[in-house]
């Protein structure tokens, strides 16, 4: 698949209850979200569209460029729960996330250009959109690698599964992503 798998949040219909959220897989073992509100899109990129970067950590695959703005491109699960992704990953899934910008803190993924970063995170499987209502998510159940409690805003219980309901802003500015 070439084209964009979603389009920006603004496509989503209105009317129906609940907030919206990006679900994906982690890992093979876990479903997450993020909030549609944090997410600008999600494309298919191919392998050879990552330019690798001497000097990062083992998470950042690279960068790439998306409508002419330049995006470090994360391994999401190597990032949060020490599990890379394959190497022969020809396409990769990635969740670009819109990141406010504060002058004071200086990491990796602040412009001068523009008032929002992109960061791309790479997943291994897109899942769809989902909804329901903020109420729903609840203090995370079980033990959580501590890499991912700093991002981890609660967990959703659907469908006997549960989904990790991710930040996006603290993703970005965790601080194995800050430049030294």
């Amino acid at each position: 698949m070439n084209a964009p798998v979603l389009a920006h949040r603004q496509a989503l219909s209105e009317g129906t209850s609940g907030v919206a959220c990006l679900s994906f897989q982690l890992n093979e073992q876990t479903p997450a979200v993020f909030s549609m509100s944090q997410v600008q899109e999600v494309i298919v990129l191919p392998a050879q569209q990552i330019t690798p970067m001497p000097n990062m950590p083992p998470c950042v695959l690279g960068l790439s460029t998306r409508r002419s703005r330049v995006m470090w491109l994360v391994d999401l699960a190597h990032m949060l729960l020490s599990t890379p992704l394959p190497s022969n990953i020809r396409n990769y899934n990635v969740v670009i996330i819109r990141v406010a910008q504060k002058l004071q803190q200086q990491n990796m993924l602040v412009s001068t250009t523009h008032s929002q970063a992109l960061l791309g995170l790479i997943v291994p499987t897109m899942r769809g959109v989902v909804r329901f209502p903020p109420d729903l998510i609840q203090t995370p159940k079980g033990h959580f690698a501590p890499s991912l409690m700093p991002c981890l805003r609660g967990c959703l219980i659907q469908k006997d599964e549960m989904l990790l309901v991710l930040d996006a802003e603290a993703i970005a500015r965790s601080p194995i992503l800050q430049s030294s």
